[in-house]
């Protein structure tokens, strides 16, 4: 009779074949294997900010010396990426890849700096954790380093760019990229993003699902690219919940999937869904879709997305310059270069030179691309001449879209940065 009670209490203990463990013992694994990480970033693109920051991260792959955290927190931007365990030194880390879609960035550790004995985390790859499911947040918010915060899955929502789950467990600044963590099978089943921070909310949190950064991680772990696909498509916005991906406006190239808009793509509720079945497999695909009331299936490909750790750009007298990364900057006409970043008190800045302003051309002659541009600036900074910038800028006028203004340089301090590192 005792045999029986015990074995029916180790029964209920068992969750898909694995030992629950009690929620301080889940708490305590979690601190040995996140890590506090530190970023700088001198050399913004649009997007990310100028500065030093703090935030969280977890070792992913002990052998590999992996560690996953959110990409806006090493910042999509060439920037200074340091990390440290609990109780540990600082080492310096490399952006092994940052995610143009996903907020989700992977970092190489150096040799000797995971502590002997800290096993990575546990993964949940592929389950979503169902409304109601309790979970814990482990991370530094406010700059208080390694506090544990507990809550339920509220739900799962795309209506932020991207699919999250949504949670009540508190995720303040400084909880970004650490482990949402289940509190039944000790594994991760999210990466800590982002809060709603709005006036009277209540814990409205969210987190990027494991199921999504695992394909990545996966990928990386056998040495395959697992970049998304570059889509110059744009999507309808669902706003009644419909879970239909219908394409609203396609600029692809003829070479590849021959897409239409008006389109439904089958078997996808969303967008990110859509990019997770596409990872790895962008050669040569097909996709089940509704055209005009009629099902077809259409065969193609797709490019990659550029790598975001070897996106270049120039910095001039205080400007950075870059190409647009936003997909539907044909829409609107845009020249392919742009302003990112303009530092205070800098000779652009003098200017009035804006982030966001569109560079037309110098001197009336069109820059095509960095190359282009960097050449002709050479030649004027040794010549020691002024150059002008036609900018194209948003106008606040109610009857435009757009003001064109010139604007005189002294170009001074000129140099590339970013960029695959040789």
């Amino acid at each position: 009779m005792i045999k029986k009670i015990i074995y029916t209490l180790f029964g209920i203990l068992l969750l898909n074949n694995e030992i629950l463990a009690s929620e301080e013992d889940i708490f305590k694994q979690a601190l040995a294997y996140t890590v506090k990480i530190k970023a700088r970033v001198d050399k913004p693109f649009l997007g990310d900010e100028k500065g030093a920051f703090t935030a969280a991260g977890f070792l992913v792959d002990a052998k590999q010396r992996l560690v996953m955290t959110n990409a806006h927190v090493v910042a999509r931007s060439p920037s200074h990426v340091s990390v440290a365990f609990y109780n540990g030194h600082y080492y310096k880390a490399r952006k092994l890849y940052v995610d143009p879609v996903l907020d989700l960035a992977l970092l190489k550790l150096p040799k000797n700096s995971i502590p002997k004995g800290i096993k990575a985390a546990q993964l949940e790859c592929k389950n979503i954790p169902a409304v109601g499911h309790p979970v814990g947040a482990l991370g530094h918010p406010w700059g208080i380093f390694f506090t544990g915060t507990r809550g339920v899955i509220s739900g799962i929502t795309d209506k932020f760019g991207g699919e999250f789950l949504q949670t009540d467990a508190p995720i303040n600044s400084g909880n970004s990229g650490g482990p949402l963590i289940s509190m039944k099978t000790a594994k991760v089943v999210g990466i800590n993003t982002s809060s709603l921070n709005k006036n009277q909310d209540q814990n409205t949190n969210f987190a990027t699902p494991m199921k999504y950064a695992c394909r990545v991680l996966e990928l990386l772990q056998i040495g395959k690219n697992p970049s998304p696909p570059e889509l110059p498509i744009l999507f309808q916005l669902d706003i009644d919940d419909s879970n239909k991906l219908i394409v609203a406006s396609t600029h692809l190239a003829s070479d590849l999937i021959a897409l239409e808009n008006g389109d439904i793509i089958e078997k996808f509720e969303n967008e990110t869904q859509f990019i997770h079945a596409l990872r790895g497999n962008l050669d040569n695909f097909s996709l089940a879709i509704t055209r005009q009331n009629k099902k077809m299936i259409l065969s193609g490909r797709l490019n990659a997305m550029q790598l975001v750790t070897e996106r270049k750009g120039i910095f001039v007298s205080g400007i950075v310059i870059a190409p647009w990364w936003i997909r539907d900057w044909q829409e609107v006409n845009l020249p392919p270069l742009v302003i990112h970043n303009v530092e205070a008190g800098s000779i652009g800045d003098d200017q009035k030179i804006q982030n966001w302003d569109n560079l037309v051309s110098i001197d009336r002659k069109p820059m095509k691309n960095l190359k282009q541009l960097f050449a002709y600036l050479k030649a004027a900074k040794l010549q020691d001449k002024k150059v002008y910038l036609t900018i194209k800028r948003f106008s606040d006028l109610d009857d435009r879209l757009y003001d064109y203004l010139e604007r005189p340089l002294k170009v001074v301090d000129l140099k590339y940065f970013g960029g695959k590192k040789k």
